[in-house]
């Protein structure tokens, strides 16, 4: 196994493999509160992947513990900086996969002497995005905001449905010339099928009909 990490013309191979390393996959749940029935999940996406180990840059070459040949430590810690300085990173752990990456932490120090500088350092996964310009929150509205006047522009672009109360004597045809102009009582039916039932012509006073929208 090899680890690499790479941006630009830079590149770095950890001379000295970690005895571990952890990647962490995470999803992002959110979860509410029903009456009679408890907590539920709503499932939720994929956050983003998290890496880290620790290891050290050794001040000489031992073939016992270092997989490769390296630059002096202080060097490797300057690539180190640079390449968290830049925007994004190629981590490479061969066998496991290529990630694009940044590199939020990294901590290193010299504690016994030796001249090795030992480390910590942690990866995150890069996931570009692309955002529509409609979807951008204007400053100073919340997102609840602008859901609610998108919300109400809908509303009053929308033809409205009214509801008619049938009268005696109505029938569907009469109702759809009166209210839409036209006699044509089909659409007026399929409306409102689960309140007249499988009969069209069985309507009766005080009977409530929805009518269907029109285009102004």
């Amino acid at each position: 196994m090899q680890i690499w990490i790479k941006s630009g013309s830079r590149s770095l191979r950890f001379p000295v493999l970690p005895a571990e390393y952890s990647i962490r996959l995470g999803r992002d749940i959110e979860t509410v509160t029903v009456n009679a029935i408890g907590e539920v999940d709503l499932g939720g996406k994929r956050t983003l992947d998290e890496f880290s180990f620790s290891s050290f840059f050794p001040k000489n070459f031992d073939p016992y513990y270092c997989d490769c040949r390296s630059a002096a430590p202080m060097q490797c810690v300057d690539t180190v900086q640079k390449i968290m300085r830049s925007s994004t990173a190629r981590l490479i752990l061969t066998g496991v996969g290529s990630f694009r990456v940044r590199i939020p932490s990294f901590e290193y120090k010299e504690n016994d002497g030796s001249g090795d500088v030992y480390f910590d350092i942690s990866f995150k996964e890069h996931r570009p995005i692309s955002v529509p310009s409609s979807d951008v929150v204007r400053i100073g509205e919340t997102k609840e905001n602008t859901i609610s006047k998108e919300l109400t522009r809908a509303t009053e672009d929308s033809p409205q449905e009214s509801v008619y109360t049938v009268k005696k004597g109505d029938c569907l045809a009469s109702i759809a010339r009166k209210m839409t102009g036209s006699s044509s009582w089909n659409e007026l039916y399929e409306r409102n099928r689960d309140v007249i039932g499988s009969n069209p012509n069985r309507i009766y006073p005080g009977m409530q009909l929805t009518i269907p929208r029109t285009e102004s």
